[in-house]
C-alpha cells in the first residue's frame, strides 16, 4: 500500500449472551448461550495480530492501527473487570508499535456506576442500539426497552462519553423516520440507520420486512431532514458516505480505489470461538471462515484457500455491479464489496441491488442547487 497509515477493524464477538430478545436479531438462537472468550484466548489473538502486523509494517514501511469493536450478544453482560484486564493486556502486548482503539456496541439497558465508569475511561467510543420506535427491542418478559435505554443514553451523554447510535428500520418504525431523526437531533448525536435484513431463520423477520421502495423513501426523507437542519454536521450513516460520494462526483474528484483484499483487509469479524470471517461473505457459515485466530497464525489465515475465495468473490461483486455505475470513480466499489452478504438483495439474475446508487442519484439532484455551499460545508466537517 502507498499509505503510511492503515486501519483494520476487528469486530470481536466476545459472547452471544444477551439480556434482550430483539425480534429481528440475527444471533437470536444463541442469545441464551453464556459461552464467552477467555482471557487466554484474547491474549493469543493479540500476540498473533502483533506478530503479523509488526512484520508487515517493517516489510511495507507502513504503520498499522487496529480498531477493536466489542460486540455480542450484549458485550456489557461481561464483568467490567474482564474488559479492564483485556485492555491492559492490549497495552502491554501492542505497546507503541501498533496503535489500538476500542469501542463497544451495547443495548445500554443496564448502566450502573461500574459500567458507567468503564464506558468513560475504558473505551474510546460507545455505540448504542436504539430504534426509538417500533417496540421490537424487548426483554425476556417481552417488555419494550426503549424508555430505559433512552434514560441511560441521556445519562451517559451527560458524562461526555463519545456516543453514536444505531436504529434498525423495520415495518414497525419506517413510518416514523422523522421521529427517529428528531430524537437524535435533539441530542446532537450521530446515528446509523440499518434497514432490516433477513437473518436466515425461517419466518423470523417476515412480519417486520420493508420493501426496497419503503427503504429508499425513508432514506430520502432523512436526507431532506438533514439538509433542512443545522444541528447534525453529517447525515445518518450510511447517508454520510453517500453524501461524500455525491460531493466528489459533483466536484469531478476520484474517491478511494477499491483495495484488493490481498493487499489489505479492512474489516474482519471474530466469532466467539475464534473463527474469522471477512465482511461481504456469509458470517457464521463455516465454509466461509478463513480460519481461527485463536489456534492459527494470522498469516496462515490470509494465505489460505478460503481467504482467496473471499477475495475473488469481492472482486466479482465489484466487476459485476460497479464498473458500469456512473458513481464508480467517486465511490470505488466498497458499498458492494464490503457490505455484509445478508444486507444485500439480488435482482434474481445474480446482480446485487445496491441501495447506494439510487440514493446517491437522489442526493446529487438535491445538492446541485446547493453547490458550492453544501459541498464546502461537508468538506469542512468530513
Amino acid at each position: 500500500m502507498n499509505s503510511t497509515t492503515r486501519n483494520m477493524q476487528i469486530v470481536v464477538k466476545v459472547s452471544k449472551f444477551c439480556n434482550l430478545r430483539c425480534k429481528y436479531c440475527y444471533e437470536y438462537p444463541e442469545l441464551g448461550n453464556r459461552a464467552a472468550m477467555s482471557r487466554a484466548q484474547l491474549l493469543t489473538m493479540y500476540r498473533n495480530l502483533r506478530d503479523h502486523f509488526q512484520a508487515a509494517d517493517e516489510r511495507d514501511g507502513a504503520r498499522t492501527a487496529l480498531d477493536f469493536i466489542w460486540h455480542g450478544g450484549e458485550p456489557l453482560m461481561q464483568p467490567a473487570q474482564f474488559y479492564r484486564q483485556t485492555l491492559a493486556d492490549q497495552r502491554e502486548i501492542f505497546g507503541a508499535a501498533i496503535a489500538t482503539s476500542n469501542s463497544v456496541q451495547t443495548n445500554l439497558t443496564v448502566l450502573d456506576d461500574e459500567r458507567r465508569q468503564l464506558l468513560a475511561d475504558g473505551f474510546d467510543s460507545v455505540g448504542v442500539s436504539l430504534d426509538v420506535a417500533g417496540g421490537l427491542r424487548v426483554n425476556l418478559a417481552g417488555r419494550d426497552s426503549q424508555q430505559r435505554v433512552a434514560a441511560n443514553l441521556d445519562a451517559l451523554v451527560a458524562t461526555g462519553v463519545p456516543v453514536g447510535c444505531i436504529s434498525v428500520l423495520t415495518a414497525q418504525n419506517i413510518h416514523a423516520v422523522e421521529r427517529v431523526f428528531r430524537f437524535f437531533e435533539a441530542r446532537n448525536l450521530n446515528f446509523r440507520v440499518l434497514p432490516l435484513f433477513d437473518t436466515g431463520e425461517p419466518g423470523q423477520t417476515t412480519p417486520f420486512e420493508v420493501s426496497t421502495e419503503q427503504e429508499l423513501a425513508a432514506l430520502a426523507r432523512l436526507v431532506q431532514l438533514w439538509l433542512a437542519g443545522d444541528t447534525l454536521q453529517r447525515p445518518p450513516a450510511p447517508l454520510d458516505d453517500y453524501v461524500r460520494i455525491a460531493a466528489r462526483y459533483l466536484a469531478g474528484e476520484h474517491g478511494p480505489r477499491y483495495r484488493d483484499r490481498r493487499e489489505w483487509l479492512p474489516v474482519m469479524l471474530v466469532d466467539t470461538d475464534g473463527s474469522c470471517y471477512t465482511y461481504g461473505e456469509p458470517y457464521g457459515d463455516r465454509a466461509w471462515s478463513i480460519g481461527n485466530v485463536f489456534t492459527e497464525p494470522f498469516a496462515d489465515l490470509l494465505a489460505g484457500p478460503v481467504f482467496e475465495r473471499c477475495a475473488v468473490e469481492a472482486e466479482r461483486r465489484v466487476a459485476r455491479n460497479c464498473l458500469s455505475c456512473p458513481f464508480f470513480d467517486a465511490c470505488g466499489g466498497a458499498l458492494v464489496a464490503e457490505t455484509e452478504a445478508r444486507e444485500r438483495d439480488e435482482d434474481g439474475h445474480g446482480t446485487l441491488l445496491c441501495t447506494g446508487r439510487p440514493m446517491i442519484t437522489y442526493i446529487v439532484d438535491q445538492l446541485r442547487d446547493r453547490v458550492p455551499h453544501t459541498v464546502a460545508r461537508w468538506r469542512a466537517t468530513a
